[in-house]
């Protein structure tokens, strides 16, 4: 689904934190995860999208906001759209400064990017036009006034909904509904859905209560969010029911609380409030862990992005927390930026890689014992395992188990199983061991069976000494060990799924067939890892069934998986 920060690149200049020289270009994701130490400009990146929006009808930037009074500018760059050009360099006119048709030259320009700078002296100018080779004073003036009526901003009509780092609630008088970044306002927020005949209190009094059940689920259960008056003051307060314990006071409760129910409040009710529509909304919420232990951080955000996945809107979080860098390295559609002090300017550079990830640890002195483990481990031999185990995970379990929040893997890549050993520290040899990295361990093994012609259906399971030691050590700690029945675990995919993908049939005579070498299924994708993807987008929960002992298996995965976390049934 295509979202309006897909589309360009941005820069801010003079603007807070980000000097002359800039902040350096970079772009958001579906789910932007800014990262940086305190006082590193995390909250002026939002600040960036949020003049942009507001410039209509407004001064671009505030005096606030304008560094050392210098001038403001805002730049953005986007790549040249076909429709605009197409408008701009007809297809049938030629002459003047362009020799020939107008359109072979604007066809050479499609996705060649411009950049736009934004500031206080009104409409936008256009900086630069990189794919032409030359500066913008430069041009011939035909083709500079042609591009700048190529402008297209993706921001029109966007709303920008931002949850500021310190957030509380408490009572307050009757009012119109404003909410404040800062959670000022949420009480007469609930108090206008719950009592107004002209807004559904369904929103507030099931859809809010199952959020709110969904991220706490296992620590606390409410059953009613009541909005009452007080006789004595006149002032409106939010009450939580919960079994056993009556009515409590929202801001009489932990600040944890407080926080998520604010969150949870500007995503539900104020895009109703303000008629926004979802594909039009960006939600940043700056530094969510304040105040939330990790599970509870970890079930809030890995909500969040859920939601954004469904409705569509654009979701941005500021951070320091190592939890959320483990979570967005994990996500598809999450990207990092990271910000960083230099000399007296902030930078904003994009994290792709490796080498990006290692530096945000380091910027942030985030060390490996800060954090001491995640709940569990599934060792498997390399990614493409991955892959499959991710998705039967996710078909049995309906969504409920997360990697990065209930489980991560760890690849031991055939052979090298061999220095690996599933022993506690105190009784470590010279091999690497599974526990120390952490006590919960799952380890998943092709058996690696052949059959040839003539030899016995279901020859002996003869496993090596390296695999029998690893299952003896992992189960011996109540670990969970599976070793697969066919040759692989490409052997799990039953017949019928591999002929979706060959569009044709292929006769597998038995579970022991090396199938990634099939040369219908090589000519699918010519590497394991890219063949599993295909797979798991045409594997459905009916294929469990009657398939090995693929089921069962799974199912005993996610038992263990449920107890690493704490998670019922």
């Amino acid at each position: 689904m295509v979202h309006p920060l897909d589309e360009f690149e941005i820069q801010g200049t003079s603007i807070k934190c980000f000097d002359e020289n800039g902040s350096g270009f970079f772009h958001f994701s579906p789910v932007s995860v800014v990262i940086g130490k305190n006082n590193a400009g995390k909250s002026t990146v939002i600040d960036l999208l949020d003049i942009c929006i507001a410039r209509k009808g407004r001064p671009f930037a505030s005096a606030s906001q304008m560094r050392n009074n210098e001038a403001a500018a805002i730049d953005i760059k986007i790549k040249l759209k076909e429709f605009l050009l197409q408008q701009q360099f007809s297809n049938g006119r030629s002459g003047g400064y362009i020799q020939g048709n107008h359109w072979s030259y604007g066809k050479t320009l499609i996705d060649e990017p411009i950049v736009w700078r934004y500031t206080n002296e009104g409409e936008p100018t256009l900086h630069s036009a990189e794919a032409l080779g030359h500066s913008v004073d430069k041009l011939v003036s035909e083709i500079r006034q042609r591009l700048a009526r190529c402008n297209h901003w993706s921001l029109d009509d966007c709303s920008i909904l931002r949850v500021a780092a310190e957030r509380s609630v408490s009572p307050e008088s009757s009012a119109a509904p404003a909410p404040q970044p800062n959670g000022k306002g949420i009480t007469n927020l609930i108090r206008y859905f719950i009592n107004s005949d002209s807004r559904p209190r369904d929103v507030v009094e099931i859809e809010l209560l199952k959020d709110l059940n969904r991220i706490y689920a296992g620590d606390s259960e409410f059953t009613s969010i009541i909005c009452q008056e007080n006789d004595q003051n006149g002032t409106w307060e939010i009450f939580l029911r919960e079994e056993g314990k009556g009515d409590i006071r929202l801001s009489e409760s932990g600040s944890s609380l407080q926080s998520v129910f604010i969150i949870l409040s500007y995503f539900r009710l104020v895009p109703l409030l303000d008629n926004i529509q979802w594909t039009k909304l960006i939600l940043a919420v700056e530094e969510p862990e304040n105040n939330l232990h990790p599970a509870l951080l970890r079930r809030l955000i890995t909500f969040l992005a859920r939601k954004r996945h469904e409705l569509g809107f654009s979701l941005i979080l500021t951070t320091h927390s190592p939890v959320c860098i483990d979570w967005a390295t994990k996500q598809d559609d999450a990207g990092i930026i990271h910000v960083t002090r230099e000399a007296a300017r902030s930078v904003c550079r994009n994290v792709m890689d490796y080498d990006g990830h290692t530096n945000i640890l380091d910027d942030l002195d985030v060390r490996g014992s800060d954090i001491l483990q995640s709940n569990g481990i599934i060792w498997v031999e390399g990614p493409s395992d991955r892959v499959y185990l991710r998705c039967w995970l996710d078909i049995m379990s309906g969504g409920k188990l997360i990697e990065g929040s209930h489980y991560t893997f760890m690849y031991y890549g055939g052979k090298v199983l061999s220095h690996f050993e599933a022993l506690p520290e105190a009784e470590l040899s010279d091999q690497i061991s599974m526990v120390t990295l952490n006590r919960n361990v799952a380890i998943v093994m092709d058996s690696d069976r052949k059959w040839k012609e003539g030899q016995k259906r279901n020859p002996q399971l003869r496993l090596n000494t390296t695999k029998r030691r690893l299952i003896s050590e992992v189960e011996a700690r109540g670990g969970f060990s599976w070793v697969t029945k066919g040759k692989e675990v490409e052997n799990y995919i039953p017949q019928p799924v591999w002929e979706i993908l060959v569009k044709g049939k292929l006769n597998l005579a038995h579970e022991f067939e090396n199938i990634p070498d099939i040369p219908s299924v090589k000519a699918v994708k010519s590497t394991k890892v890219a063949l599993a993807h295909e797979v798991v987008k045409v594997f459905k929960a009916e294929n469990f069934n009657g398939n090995l002992d693929l089921a069962e298996r799974v199912s005993e995965l996610m038992m263990h998986i449920r107890r690493w976390n704490s998670l019922d049934g």
